[in-house]
């Protein structure tokens, strides 16, 4: 973006004339969310790239929506009173992943990729980045019950990659000893999905936890599409936000180390509802390295849809992943 910042008289053989001198501002765009306790036309601080600024909440937007700053990339760091920029129109229609502040975008196939026999039978699907890829591969389509699906960090220019861990479903012998002898009876905890580290070992775990009255609650079941109804025609209630914790190794253990969370949309009462955003966030107290967002990431990326066609046979064949894919439990709002 260039302003103008003065004008100057240059003498020259022909006469006088005013020459402009311009100077290059750069601005960058930070998105921001409105908190949970804020209120429109409340002034909150920010800062980002080293400013320190302080912004108005818009009169339209309520908490949860974002809005964008624009914020000058110069000047000596002192805190300065910023407005949220001019509105404008976004689509981000590409199948992408952002996983820190690095976007990812899926690769493009080519002819003779989809020719590739081997991609039948251990397909992968690569998410390139600026400065590095991320690829997710299963090992093998014949047994999908015996393999798991891997995630790899692969910095651009070099053939070999990092690995980061695995998605693979929960076993017998990682449950407790009644909830494999004794289900029926059985009231506890009960593991889902184990995210693998690099070295084979149990790092996170998605597990649910099973109470006594929750089978007979599934005859509600039945009232499923009055309660549809009445949230779509009686209701302002039409997205629907749930929220799935992400546990360490241990299965006793409470700790949340992570949130995915879900957004839907309700378009119809009589049809499923569609998914417009999944995200991970870190718990309250706690900190994410890269490769374990990369990580944790596999699961959202299977169920999202960008890999249908790549992973559609580890997937959906008898004994494969979706089987044991859990679902979020749980309206938060």
């Amino acid at each position: 973006e260039e302003v103008q910042c003065g004008e100057q008289n240059l003498h020259t053989p022909t006469g006088t004339r005013k020459q402009t001198k311009t100077m290059a501002r750069r601005h960058m765009r930070v998105q921001l969310r409105v908190p949970n306790w804020a209120q429109p036309g409340q002034v909150i601080d920010a800062s980002a790239g080293g400013r320190k600024f302080s912004v108005a909440i818009p009169q339209h937007l309520r908490p949860g929506q974002f809005f964008t700053v624009r914020v000058p990339t110069g000047g000596e760091g002192k805190e300065t009173k910023m407005q949220a920029a001019a509105p404008e129109v976004s689509f981000n229609l590409e199948p992408n992943i952002v996983i820190g502040n690095d976007k990812y975008f899926k690769e493009v196939k080519k002819c003779q990729d989809w020719c590739d026999c081997s991609r039948f039978c251990c397909p992968y699907v690569v998410f390139s980045g600026k400065s590095e890829d991320v690829r997710m591969k299963h090992n093998c389509c014949c047994l999908p019950c015996c393999c798991n699906f891997e995630a790899y960090t692969v910095k651009n220019g070099h053939s070999n990659g990092k690995s980061v861990g695995a998605l693979a479903p929960a076993g017998c012998c990682d449950q407790n000893f009644c909830a494999v002898f004794c289900p029926c009876f059985y009231t506890g905890p009960k593991m889902q999905a184990k995210f693998l580290g690099a070295d084979g070992n149990l790092k996170y775990m998605l597990k649910s936890e099973v109470k006594c009255c929750q089978y007979l609650c599934l005859c509600l079941a039945i009232c499923s599409p009055c309660f549809r109804m009445f949230r779509f025609c009686c209701q302002d209630s039409q997205y629907t936000r749930y929220e799935q914790n992400v546990y360490g190794p241990d299965l006793n253990d409470q700790t949340v180390f992570a949130k995915i969370i879900y957004t839907d949309r309700m378009v119809c009462p009589c049809i499923p509802d569609e998914r417009i955003q999944m995200r991970i966030e870190p718990a309250e107290g706690r900190t994410l390295s890269k490769e374990d967002l990369v990580l944790l990431s596999i699961f959202p990326t299977l169920i999202s849809g960008y890999t249908l066609w790549e992973f559609c046979i580890p997937l959906w064949v008898p004994g494969g992943m979706a089987f044991a894919m859990p679902r979020p439990s749980g309206i938060v709002k």
